[in-house]
This record gives C-alpha cells, structure tokens and sequence, in this order.
C-alpha cells in the first residue's frame, strides 16, 4: 500500500459513514468521522474551523485532469502535512470523498481501489 490513502486504512464502520453521508452539515467538526479534538486544533490552527471550509479544502484539491485517486491522495497528504493523527487520515478522507461524491458524481470512486 502506497502512502497516500486507501479505503482500507480507513476505521470507520459502514454505518457511521452512511450515518454522515445521509446527515445536514452542521458546521461542526467533530461531526465528521474520523475527526476528533487533535485534529480539531491542528485544522483549526490551520484555518479550518467548519466542515464547510474542510469539504472546501477537498475540493479546492480537484484540478482539471486529476483522476479520483489522485485526488483523495492529495487530500490525504494535505492532512499528513498538517501533522494530523496518522490513525485517523483515511477515516477523514473516506468520510469527506463519500459525502461529497453525492453531490458531486465520479469525485471519488471506492472502484478504483480494487485489487
């Protein structure tokens, strides 16, 4: 497994993740799974202080011509250069391309990753 993300190194259970999927933003961070107060302090510290500007963030990363799995890398390494729990990087990256793949079709594709 390369050091950027897979979905295999993500610890958040099928519910929880559909439990957020199907949930409103509310702006709060710890809303996100994966996400917990260390994680909270380092985005905020960082300029992250709601969900809105950290699903922003993901989005901000997608450039034309960047495939999926190069995308959720690039979010995964952007939360690695912030000195993120390592435990809980996939988690984020996981719970952030799924929620956003249903606005946003093909954003993510959990497909791309299998063997």
């Amino acid at each position: 497994m390369s050091e950027g993300y897979h979905p295999e190194k993500s610890r958040v259970s099928a519910d929880t993740l559909a439990d957020f999927i199907r949930s409103p933003i509310s702006g709060n961070l710890d809303e996100v799974p994966g996400v917990g107060p260390a994680t909270i302090e380092i985005l905020k510290a960082n300029g992250i202080t709601t969900t809105f500007q950290l699903l922003g963030q993901y989005l901000l990363l997608k450039d034309d011509g960047v495939e999926p799995v190069e995308h959720a890398d690039r979010f995964y390494l952007w939360l690695k250069s912030l000195n993120t729990p390592a435990g809980f990087r996939a988690g984020i990256v996981h719970s952030v391309a799924e929620k956003l793949n249903v606005s946003f079709p093909r954003i993510y594709d959990s497909s791309a990753y299998d063997a």
